[in-house]
């Protein structure tokens, strides 16, 4: 019978002493020691070895950290995160911008750009920069789409233009250098270039404010009036009756402010309507583009039903908030600015 099984410590004792006497056959061994040569063979195969494994290893494996970081930095960098994304969330809810020019104020609102394109009407682009620059008290806005930027599957359309991707940035750049800006946002062709906008950079480096695809401002004039402007590329909702729809549906059953603009289809439209509540004038406005030939639309059979590329929306804080009148709405974008320019001349 094989004898009892000797404990860890009984084990390394035993392996040292084979040690010492310079590792001798194991038969000889075992008769010094009074053990069956079987006996101590095995306890040296099954668990000697290992020890000496473990305690004596033939090479040392560098130590490679882990590449993600430990959970409980991880769960504290979320927490981060999320409390960054909220507190953006909640102050871009409505964005307080304070006017500080006594008197009436104007906002030129463009409609697609599209300053790329070979259909846009990039000199009437330019001509209302100017006026955004030149008349006291006018501001540009932009509803998005300032470029093509074909992407994907689409990027084969840069063959059907005389502007390569390259030179259609040099000119988003010129176009939002060149104006003077109350909010710009972004649209669908924007958003194609995920998160790594290069309008949002270029905007930055102006301090022009940039959302990107809807923006809720309230106007806080020196005389303690507000008008809310709601912003955005596209309202949901559509009607073959009523091409700003969207825009009036937004007023009727969602936030009642006094001006809702978006742009993306390339149609005009204007409705006005009174909120029963606060007795405020709104306007919801469907704004076209500076894209005038576009072949996708001749294809496609649409009709034109674009007023102008623009719409210049001009508010006057000394009338009373529930006038109607405290909000004019022109098309023609010289004209509006002349009726500015009246209404300053007026303090």
């Amino acid at each position: 019978m094989p004898s009892a099984m000797p404990k860890a410590d009984e084990v390394r004792a035993m392996y040292q002493k084979w040690c010492a006497a310079k590792k001798p056959p194991i038969e000889s061994f075992a008769r010094n020691i009074g053990e069956p040569a079987s006996t101590v063979r095995r306890w040296i195969n099954q668990y000697v070895v290992r020890l000496e494994v473990a305690e004596a290893p033939e090479f040392e494996i560098a130590e490679i950290p882990d590449a993600l970081l430990p959970v409980e930095d991880l769960v504290e960098r979320r927490k981060r995160q999320f409390a960054q994304k909220k507190k953006h969330e909640e102050a871009r809810k409505l964005i307080p911008i304070k006017i500080k020019k006594t008197g009436a104020i104007g906002i030129l609102h463009y409609g697609d750009p599209h300053v790329d394109d070979d259909g846009t009407d990039l000199s009437l682009l330019e001509h209302h920069m100017h006026l955004t620059n030149t008349v006291e008290g006018l501001y540009g806005a932009n509803i998005g789409d300032t470029t093509n930027n074909w992407v994907g599957r689409l990027a084969r359309l840069y063959a059907a233009q005389s502007t390569s991707a390259a030179e259609s940035w040099q000119l988003a750049e010129w176009f939002i250098r060149g104006t003077n800006w109350m909010y710009m946002i972004g649209g669908n062709h924007d958003a194609w270039s995920g998160d790594g906008d290069p309008i949002r950079w270029i905007a930055g480096e102006i301090n022009a404010t940039y959302q990107d695809s809807e923006a809720r401002l309230q106007l806080n004039f020196p005389n303690g009036k507000h008008v809310r402007i709601n912003a955005r590329h596209d309202f949901t909702g559509h009607s073959m009756y009523n091409p700003v729809h969207g825009a009036t549906k937004a007023l009727h059953f969602g936030i009642r402010d006094h001006v809702a603009v978006c742009g993306h289809k390339h149609v005009s439209g204007y409705g006005v309507l009174k909120d029963p509540d606060s007795g405020i004038t709104m306007h919801a406005l469907q704004i076209a583009s500076y894209k005038v030939y576009d072949r996708y639309a001749r294809e496609k059979g649409f009709r034109d039903q674009a007023l102008s590329p623009c719409a210049v929306t001009v508010i006057n804080p000394d009338l009373d908030p529930q006038s109607p009148d405290l909000i004019k709405v022109f098309w023609d974008a010289d004209e509006g600015a002349n009726y500015l320019k009246f209404l300053r001349r007026k303090k």
